[in-house]
């Protein structure tokens, strides 16, 4: 437990309208990307990392899983930003037509003055995807 507490108390707050600036575009392009089927604009915000993590055949998976458990793609909502060491983490509430109580989608970025934001990580969570 007290590990768990002291990573509450490391993620501290971050100016969320600053933070906006690049995540809001990139998230937006992300779920853009994954309804249209678009591999290419789907990893082009992302860091090293996340482009090797991320095939072809996983990103068809993802896209076919959201499609399914969830419908498509309506918009999205920023909800918060907050640091966790290196890394930004934006939240939105992404809409989608079958999931009523929406999509949490958590994108983290690492930011640094030599390059522009990139997408580090990347998840999903809505009661109907952990069914």
């Amino acid at each position: 437990m007290a590990g768990v507490w002291y990573y509450m108390e490391a993620s501290t707050q971050v100016d969320e309208m600053s933070v906006r600036i690049y995540s809001d575009p990139a998230a937006e392009n992300i779920l853009a990307s994954i309804e249209s089927g678009d591999f290419a604009s789907f990893t082009r915000n992302m860091d090293s990392a996340m482009k090797a993590a991320y095939t072809k055949a996983q990103f068809n998976e993802i896209k076919d899983t959201l499609h399914a458990k969830v419908g498509n793609y309506e918009g999205k909502t920023f909800t918060k930003a907050e640091r966790s060491g290196e890394y930004i983490i934006a939240y939105y509430n992404a809409n989608y037509s079958n999931e009523t109580s929406g999509v949490i989608v958590k994108v983290v970025f690492t930011v640094n003055s030599s390059n522009p934001a990139q997408v580090s990580g990347l998840w999903f969570s809505s009661p109907k995807l952990e069914s």
